[in-house]
């Protein structure tokens, strides 16, 4: 590793910020209560669909933010819009949209050129009306109770709640509260069309932005925020070392630095062979 011409460190080994947590606005209880509320054959369909590796929330242990906190002060500095690289055990590790997709199983294909609206306010916002009545905004809390009280009753309807859910609170979480995206309740109106939209490379967008805008001064603080699917710098990690999956627990999300020193983790992890792309 030592012959490698890496990019310069963000932070100089081993004078990295010993901060806390990566803060993420997803929460694990709230994906499992949107599938608590679904009915078998439901859950079924959403499974098969292009969510149903981010709601396979059983194969991969929930997200760390101490896990977290350690890869982003160890970014590389690269010249890429939309692809970062961290340091772990020595070895750099890519995340770009290849990797993205890989642990997603999202439909990463290219973002559709926007479309001129037509100036009808009215007509805009006849979808919204449609599903969510006279709510001026909906949040995630509030489509989960209807659908555990059944008040949405049509197996459609209820998947299109349920894929509103998780686009809202697992791919652009905007806060603890997420709120229903009004402009996804659009795109709704066709189910397959939803289905179809390339919401990997729009999230992953979302996601590397939100890591490269933060500067030295951001990541000393005890806490850092970053926006998206969060959970995904996790599952690539775990995707380059799989032995890292039995060092964090199902049950206590606290991996890595908690669990044993850097040092101890580098040592135990360098045999495992892990070049650049």
């Amino acid at each position: 590793m030592d012959n490698l011409n890496l990019p310069p460190r963000i932070f100089a080994a081993c004078h990295e910020p010993v901060g806390e947590r990566v803060n993420s606005n997803h929460k694990i209880k709230k994906t499992k209560a949107i599938i608590d509320a679904l009915e078998p054959e439901e859950l079924e369909f959403l499974q098969n669909s292009t969510f149903g590796k981010i709601i396979a929330i059983d194969e991969n242990p929930p997200f760390s933010g101490a896990s977290g906190q350690y890869v982003v002060v160890r970014l590389l500095k690269v010249n890429k819009k939309y692809e970062v690289w961290f340091l772990f055990a020595g070895n750099p590790i890519r995340m770009s949209l290849r990797e993205f997709a890989i642990v997603t199983g999202l439909n990463c294909a290219k973002l559709p050129e926007p479309t001129k609206k037509k100036k009808n306010p009215l007509k805009e916002k006849i979808y919204w009306n449609e599903l969510f009545g006279s709510l001026k905004f909906c949040t995630l809390d509030i489509v989960i109770d209807m659908l555990k009280k059944k008040v949405v009753k049509s197996r459609e309807a209820r998947i299109k709640f349920a894929c509103l859910a998780i686009t809202s609170s697992i791919l652009f979480p905007s806060s603890h509260q997420p709120r229903i995206i009004p402009e996804h309740v659009e795109l709704i109106r066709d189910l397959d069309e939803f289905l179809d939209f390339p919401w990997g490379r729009a999230s992953f967008q979302s996601l590397v932005t939100s890591i490269v805008a933060k500067d030295e001064l951001t990541l000393a603080q005890s806490s850092v925020a970053v926006r998206g699917y969060v959970d995904a710098i996790q599952l690539v990690l775990l995707a380059e070392i799989p032995q890292l999956k039995e060092e964090i627990s199902h049950t206590e999300p606290v991996v890595i630095v908690e669990l044993e020193s850097a040092a101890s983790l580098r040592k135990k992890c360098c045999h495992q062979k892990m070049t650049p792309r």
